[in-house]
């Protein structure tokens, strides 16, 4: 009975080790990894080879249920699977939320007559389609820069509604510009980079050097920079139906998330729902550019938001979240758009 029970315990263990073992990631696949997202370490490489590791079990394990149908999303990976953004974070990113006081939707100056409320509206809208937002940017794993791609990203959606027209702005500007309390690749944020673009205008893409990501000496031409944001609204904290209607109504509107899950960093495709993500301001560490919203005939109801973390990310870039599921990560805990006049 002994020696039985030596065997079982010999070939269980074989099992395991097989197990993971299948989870590992070879040498070719590490190093085809990197050659993909162009990615050089010396020390830290095996670091970031057990984080990528780890990621390549999460997204297996996960992924076994979303073929069950017990998920509505998927995960896959991507250009940040070898890093963890909640230490990057955590580290480099040390600025508070803003105060602003939110913004009664009744006494703004630029609500149209044919101003559509949340029950009147019909399906959604998806801003793409217009022909106003630009492609997909990538603010690179080691640079806090999110809240600048955003602020780009809603003034030149906003610049193009007014103008007809849509001109792609310069991140890099904003990172290398927009004074404290911003901090280039060390995080700000986009009440602040608005209230910038109304005192200095922002660079079109073409007249500032291309974006890369680190933050350089301001290199400003006012003569070649567009009009920025006159002002700007913050709405109300948490009102996912007053979000769609300014989305739909007015425009791309400005967003930030608590993304510090490894569902976030690891989404695939789907209707993101991440349970007991927290809402609160000072909990907010993601700027997204939110460009529409929508329903899915088997998910539900998603907000479409366009992010700053490449092509390799989501659904080509882009992440639906789940709407009206009590404000979920906080979609609608700081959500600013810029107020534009006069644009020719």
């Amino acid at each position: 009975m002994g020696s039985l029970r030596m065997l079982l315990l010999v070939a269980l263990s074989i099992v395991h080790l097989l197990d993971l073992g299948a989870a590992l990631v070879s040498d070719a696949e590490w190093a085809a990894y990197k050659s993909k997202y162009n990615k050089k370490y010396t020390l830290e490489d095996a670091n970031h080879r057990g984080l990528y590791e780890k990621k390549v079990v999460l997204v297996r394990n996960h992924n076994l249920k979303y073929e069950k149908g017990q998920e509505d999303y998927f995960m896959k990976l991507n250009e940040f699977s070898d890093t963890d953004q909640k230490v990057l974070y955590t580290y480099r990113s040390t600025i508070p939320p803003p105060t602003d006081p939110d913004n009664d939707l009744d006494a703004r100056s630029d609500i149209p007559k044919n101003y559509t409320r949340y029950d009147d509206i019909k399906g959604g809208i998806d801003w793409r389609d217009h022909g106003y937002i630009s492609p997909v940017g990538n603010q690179g794993t080691e640079c806090l820069s999110c809240w600048a791609f955003a602020s780009s990203g809603v003034l030149e959606a906003h610049l193009a509604i007014k103008a007809g027209r849509l001109v792609t702005l310069s991140q890099k500007h904003l990172v290398d510009c927009v004074p404290a309390p911003n901090n280039g690749c060390y995080g700000g944020w986009v009440s602040v980079a608005f209230n910038y673009t109304r005192d200095h205008g922002i660079a079109p893409m073409e007249s500032y050097p291309s974006y890369q990501p680190k933050t350089d000496t301001c290199r400003y031409i006012p003569t070649k920079s567009r009009k920025g944001a006159e002002s700007y609204y913050t709405l109300k904290l948490g009102d996912e139906k007053e979000l769609a209607e300014v989305v739909y109504n007015i425009g791309p509107v400005a967003i930030s998330i608590n993304h510090l899950y490894q569902e976030f960093e690891e989404y695939g495709g789907g209707v993101l729902n991440i349970k007991n993500c927290t809402t609160e301001r000072i909990r907010l560490t993601h700027s997204m550019l939110l460009v529409g919203f929508g329903t899915d005939p088997i998910r539900g109801d998603y907000w479409l938001i366009k992010n700053s973390q490449g092509t390799s990310w989501g659904e080509e870039g882009y992440l639906r979240l789940a709407r009206n599921a009590g404000n979920m990560c906080g979609v609608a805990s700081l959500a600013q758009y810029p107020v534009i006049k006069n644009e020719k």
